[in-house]
């Protein structure tokens, strides 16, 4: 057995020339499309395949190195489409509040979804839920305590009626002209004492 990566290509070493059969297994809620082998050759769910060179048969296919596969897979949609929009400041500062906001609607029509739960995070970590108001718009409050570009996502969790969706953006968070002053001056500044001189 050989799991594929990220994009779908999976890498078999030490395959001896001649004839193999295959089988592909879809992950869990994807659904299998097409796929090709190393000379674009297609490739279904089950059958054989010929490991050799195209078009010198006749050339043993190198044990040395890997015979690919790419396979494609497409999302099982569960429910009516939907989709979540999502907009953020392009910069922000160190722990100032924004808002991150967009609007959640049907894919296939474009109609606002009301009252729909939707969460938001910044590299992995929650903001917090929110409900779409009438128009399907959410508003969810952030704030980022330190310098950095960050993933903003918003994701509706979808409901027996309608699929999941999700979006993403990049904020940065970078201190201002000000801030980074400060930040080096504050160094200097430690030691000092202050001295009272008499008077008379």
């Amino acid at each position: 057995m050989k799991y594929s990566d990220s994009s779908g290509l999976a890498s078999f070493f030490g395959i001896s020339r001649g004839s193999h059969s295959y089988s592909i297994v879809a992950p869990e809620g994807w659904n299998f499309v097409s796929g090709e082998d190393y000379f674009d050759r297609p490739l279904y769910e089950s059958g054989t395949t010929v490991i050799e060179w195209v078009p010198y048969p006749e050339i043993p296919w190198p044990e040395d190195q890997p015979w690919m596969m790419l396979f494609n897979f497409e999302e099982i949609t569960v429910g009516i489409p939907t989709t979540t929009t999502l907009s953020a400041p392009d910069k922000v500062g160190p722990g100032e509040t924004f808002n991150i906001f967009g609007q959640l609607t049907r894919g296939d029509t474009g109609e606002a979804l009301p009252n729909m739960s939707i969460s938001g995070s910044y590299n992995g970590k929650p903001l917090g839920s929110v409900l779409t108001d009438m128009q399907g718009v959410y508003t969810i409050p952030a704030s980022i305590p330190t310098t950095g570009t960050y993933t903003l996502k918003a994701s509706f969790a979808g409901t027996p009626e309608y699929a999941a969706s999700t979006s993403i953006t990049d904020t940065m968070v970078a201190a201002t002209p000000l801030e980074a002053a400060l930040k080096i001056a504050a160094p200097a500044a430690t030691g000092l004492a202050l001295i009272i001189y008499g008077l008379g």
